[in-house]
């Protein structure tokens, strides 16, 4: 129904209506608005010259319009505009319908945006309980010439306290050779798991980057860890932006695998947060309409996770004294040292930084970049510059790498100058002076990948070398495949020339069963190797593998057997390694090694004796039942001992541990809450992992008061009984009759109101195993009146 014209301006209305059938200028009209083929809704619209329309500011905003909107037009005291001056394509008046069919550009049209971030596990349990952990592994070897069999002892202590861990490793053997006790590395390490900072005092190794030198410093580090949340991811994703005219149908496809199906809206489609692996890869969508049409949009994208994205930092700054001749002796400590470096994601494409390390007399530092192209591939470099002992130096790196579905290529350049010294290293005549290598690879589905190596190296002594190698590698059939390589090596002025060939066979016959056989040739020598084993467990259980070998030095042939038992049990790891030697010349040998390694790990007041702690760990309760099996990752680990427990050895730091237990085995007069707990522990820690198991016990009574000495039922109230800073509610029947469930043994605060009167008594639970338990009447409380 038309509405009368508001106060319109004169320009708007200047021109008379040019179809018959549309609205005069200046008329106000309710409409259902369908945009781009999609109803909208009812809208007031004002009816304009030559078939126009005009649409209030409010409703552009309720529409989600994008960009500038024109001149605007006063109507009803607010600003309106015209659908013409918003670049409509089409612009229908239905009058029997009294519907407003408009067109207008996608980029006008709210933008939908799909994210295909992968999502993080839902109702994660993240535990920061104090723990602790004592790894142990005990070794004796001997062999068959009499000699006194050695005997060897490693350890690991860890604990955690209030987010912080402190763990020490040590060595100690006996026997053969001279005694030894040996402390390795001790540090106290704490993380933020907002911040994803790590900060670690004591022993740590680190490097500043390619140019640099691996340091083992007893100092101080601090560091961006982004590992610290697994689920963040530090690399740049793919993302565009498409325009879709009307209601379409999106799927997006990675390399012709569709990932994501989206039913997207006219107006601008956004996709983002796309990751993926391997190098270059064809990103696409196909968008299909409600009409049948089909648009098809491909995007290439080079994933890698070398560049950071935009705006990420990565750091890592490093102060101590140098650790020396780590592994030898304990308390060995140099003079002051630091190592530093620090990336930024300038873009998606461009990552900046920058390295430097030293110590007293020595130094270097230098810019680092990473240029990561969707079509070229990723460009990386290095320099270096700074002072030795020997005089001012200088060093370089780049690195290319080009990764696509089939074919990949790379290529490497590295020099350094005659004095360029990193820390903890001298320039020496044996070290290299410069380095360049290239590689290429192809697949092919039907045949299989073949990859051409070249290197060559030169350094300071003369001693110059190149390497050439041809590789291949297949899928024969089934479980079975084939890797082959050959290769040459000359220029070596101190070593004689050399020709390789390997070539090896594996052979999977079942998930947990597998075979090889390797056969290794070169100028002067030879050596096969069949191996055959299976996949150890990772809960309780047996694994085995026995490998036999023969070689040739150009003296005759030698033979090796050697069979090896692991067994998983529930508190510890045992191990038999036995070898056979027969030398081409000489007495054969015969050897043995026998093993046992197992933790102890404390979480909370529970003790547990198991298997070594490798990660974090944890202890499974499930109330005291006995026999309930529980799972990791889907893998049953072991049974609740008669406390209710089972201890879990291997769990992954900050990961979402899925951790569940088999309620076919919880009694039917228990109930249980959750049967399934995703854990996150911190680094290195304990959790304790409850599940909330309880019996279900009933217990009914009837509530009775007296009045002036006569007992009367406490009828149609609402009894409520105080637990654990909770209260729990029952009516009662007309007899004072309640009903409560599992309501542990003891004394409970009650209370009721009775006609305007309170009643605060005790009601006593016993202890009982029955499943329903009879208090029989309660005397609650006497009133006078």
């Amino acid at each position: 129904m038309g509405i009368p014209a508001p106060d319109v301006s004169a320009e708007a209305l200047a021109q008379p209506a040019a179809d018959p059938a549309m609205p005069d200028p200046g008329q106000v009209l309710v409409v259902e608005l369908v945009l781009n083929g999609v109803s909208k809704g009812q809208f007031t619209v004002v009816a304009a010259a030559d078939g126009d329309f005009l649409l209030g500011q409010s409703d552009l905003a309720v529409l989600g319009m994008q960009g500038t909107l024109g001149v605007a037009v006063q109507a009803e005291g607010e600003p309106h505009y015209s659908l013409r001056g918003l670049q409509a394509s089409e612009i229908r008046f239905d009058e029997a319908r009294l519907a407003l069919l408009v067109t207008l550009p996608p980029e006008r049209l709210p933008k939908k945006t799909v994210s295909l971030l992968p999502g993080r596990p839902l109702r994660v349990v993240e535990t920061n309980d104090n723990s602790a952990f004592f790894n142990y592994r005990a070794l004796t070897a001997g062999d068959d010439r009499g000699g006194q069999p050695s005997l060897s002892l490693t350890t690991e202590l860890g604990v955690s306290l209030g987010g912080f861990l402190f763990r020490s490793e040590s060595a100690h053997s006996r026997g053969a050779g001279p005694d030894r006790d040996l402390r390795y590395s001790s540090n106290l390490t704490h993380d933020n798991r907002h911040t994803l900072q790590r900060w670690i005092v004591g022993d740590f190794t680190t490097s500043s980057g390619d140019l640099g030198g691996i340091l083992t410093l007893g100092g101080i580090s601090f560091s961006k860890a982004y590992q610290i949340d697994p689920y963040f991811i530090r690399q740049p994703m793919a993302g565009f932006t498409a325009n879709v005219p009307s209601l379409a149908q999106a799927e997006i496809y990675v390399d012709g695998v569709r990932v994501r199906t989206e039913n997207v809206q006219p107006g601008q489609f956004e996709l983002n947060n796309l990751n993926y692996y391997g190098g270059r890869r064809d990103v696409s969508v196909v968008l299909r309409d409600q009409f049948g049409g089909e648009q098809r949009l491909v995007y290439p994208y080079y994933f890698s996770d070398v560049n950071l994205r935009k705006g990420l930092h990565e750091y890592s700054y490093n102060l101590g004294v140098q650790r020396r001749e780590l592994g030898l002796v304990s308390n060995e400590y140099g003079g002051l040292a630091f190592s530093a470096f620090h990336r930024y994601g300038v873009n998606d494409h461009l990552t900046l930084g920058g390295r430097a390390e030293g110590q007293r007399g020595r130094f270097n530092l230098g810019p680092t970049m990473s240029l990561r192209s969707d079509r070229l591939g990723l460009l990386s470099a290095s320099l270096s510059a700074g002072r030795s002992p020997s005089g001012r130096a200088w060093a370089g790196v780049a690195r290319y790498s080009y990764l696509a579905r089939r074919f990949s290529g790379q290529a490497e350049w590295l020099h350094y100058s005659p004095n360029y010294e990193s820390v903890g290293q001298v320039a020496t005549p044996e070290r290299t002076q410069s380095e360049i290598s290239a590689g290429l690879s192809y697949g092919w589905h039907s045949i299989g990948n073949l990859s051409v190596d070249w290197r060559r190296t030169r350094r300071y002594d003369g001693a110059n070398r190149r390497v050439a190698s041809l590789g291949y590698s297949r899928n024969l059939w089934g479980s079975i495949s084939i890797l082959a390589s050959a290769s040459k090596t000359w220029g070596n002025s101190l070593e004689p020339d050399d020709k390789r060939v390997f070539i090896a066979l594996t052979f999977n016959p079942s998930r947990d069963l597998s075979a090889s056989i390797f056969h290794d040739q070169r100028i002067g020598a030879s050596n096969d190797v069949v191996q055959i084993g299976n996949n150890t467990p990772i809960g309780e259980g047996l694994g085995y593998r026995l490998v036999a070998e023969r070689s040739d030095d150009g003296f005759g042939n030698a033979y090796r057997i050697a069979p090896s038992l692991q067994y998983n049990g529930p508190h510890g790891i045992y191990t038999v390694d036995l070898r056979s030697d027969r030398a081409a010349t000489g007495p054969s040998q015969a050897s043995y090694q026998v093993g046992m390694a197992g933790g102890i790990a404390v979480v909370g007041s529970a003790v547990a004796f198991s298997r070594p702690v490798t990660d974090s760990f944890g202890l499974v309760d499930v109330g005291e039942l006995e026999g309930v099996r529980v799972y990791q990752s889907a893998e049953e680990i072991g049974r609740t001992d008669a406390h209710g427990r089972v201890f879990l050895p291997n769990l992954g730091s900050y990961v979402a541990n899925r951790v569940a237990i088999d309620d076919r085995d919880i009694p039917v007069e228990y109930s249980i809450e959750n049967k399934e707990l995703n854990i996150a522990p911190a680094l290195r820690s304990g959790a304790l992992i409850h599940f909330d198991v309880g019996r279900v016990q009933a217990m009914t009574g009837k509530v009775v008061v007296h009045v002036q000495g006569q007992p009367r039922p406490a009828q149609f109230i609402d009894l409520v009984v105080s637990l654990d800073g909770k209260e729990v509610l029952s009516p009662t029947g007309s007899e004072g009759e309640f009903y409560f469930e599992s309501l542990p043994p003891g004394r409970h605060a009650a209370r009721f109101t009775l006609e305007g009167r309170e009643c605060r008594f005790e009601l006593t639970v016993p202890t009982s195993q029955a499943m329903l338990v009879e208090l029989g009447e309660v005397n609650a409380c006497q009133f006078d009146q």
